[in-house]
């Protein structure tokens, strides 16, 4: 009998600001992908955001998820999947103008 899937966690909202250009970390719970969704609020916009990941919440978070986490130049609504993810991760908001919404979800595989 197939066993249920686990109730995945709650995605994570982060609006990024001039002072909050970094995100808390994000607890994936052991899930292994998650999508990105990034979405401005008014157009034009642009934003550059990286995905960082670490072990566990007191690791340091680096650039270990591969090329695929890092967007530059993003000027519309987006979304993308990231693979064998961290337990941790945090987003990090670069070189952007206008107001972002940039959900994270985990994805059961």
């Amino acid at each position: 009998m197939k066993q249920p899937e686990p109730p995945l966690p709650p995605a994570y909202v982060y609006l990024p600001t001039g002072s909050t250009a970094v995100s808390n970390p994000l607890d994936m719970y052991g899930y292994s992908r998650c999508r990105v969704y990034v979405q401005p609020a008014s157009l034009p916009s642009s934003i550059d955001v990286v995905v960082k990941g670490a072990p566990n919440e007191d690791g340091p978070f680096a650039d270990e998820l591969g090329a695929e986490a890092r967007r530059i130049g993003i000027s519309s609504e987006t979304s993308y999947v990231l693979q064998d993810i961290s337990r941790f991760l945090r987003i990090e908001a670069e070189n952007f103008t206008g107001s972002w919404t940039i959900w994270v979800v985990p994805i059961y595989t």
